[in-house]
């Protein structure tokens, strides 16, 4: 059992428990940020194994990925908007330069899907899809869908067409 992350992951349960206060309006719920983190770490290892990316940097990418959404509770421009939290949120734990300037540049990058970007953006976009897609939201842009193709098919999961709206 990895103890550190699971700290790490008490430490975004905390944060986003401070931020949920009745007087934000959120584009998503606190429940929803916290199962999307928690989902998308486990994704990210996932994807991390087959990818020969480190594990626990990638968990780490994934959860932190909408950090951005979770103070102001907006999606507008949110992954630019983690930039400055992310890093205060990094400052408090034990991280060399370099792994927190590359979970920092996954988190602001995350949304640029028809972009490619550092190998850890892309998990971190992958993993993203892989875990709305899984609770439910079907994208319609042929970017999505053929970066979604590609993510379930490096998981080994043939998908249906008909699934991602083609």
């Amino acid at each position: 059992m990895n103890w550190n992350f699971i700290k790490d992951l008490q430490r975004i349960y905390d944060t986003l428990d401070h931020w949920d206060v009745p007087t934000v309006e959120r584009d998503y719920p606190i429940i929803w940020e916290k199962a999307h983190a928690t989902s998308c770490a486990q994704i990210g290892r996932m994807l991390a194994e087959i990818r020969n990316i480190d594990i626990e940097q990638a968990a780490f990418a994934c959860a932190l990925h909408d950090i951005g959404r979770w103070e102001n509770g907006k999606q507008l421009e949110h992954a630019l908007n983690g930039g400055d939290p992310v890093r205060r949120f990094l400052a408090e734990g034990n991280y060399s330069e370099k792994n927190r300037e590359l979970i920092v540049q996954a988190v602001v990058n995350h949304s640029k899907k028809e972009q490619i970007g550092t190998p850890l953006e892309e998990l971190v976009k992958d993993a993203d899809l892989l875990d709305c897609h899984w609770h439910g939201e079907h994208s319609q842009k042929p970017y999505h869908i053929a970066r979604l193709k590609k993510a379930l098919s490096d998981l080994g999961i043939r998908c249906l067409n008909e699934r991602l709206g083609q």
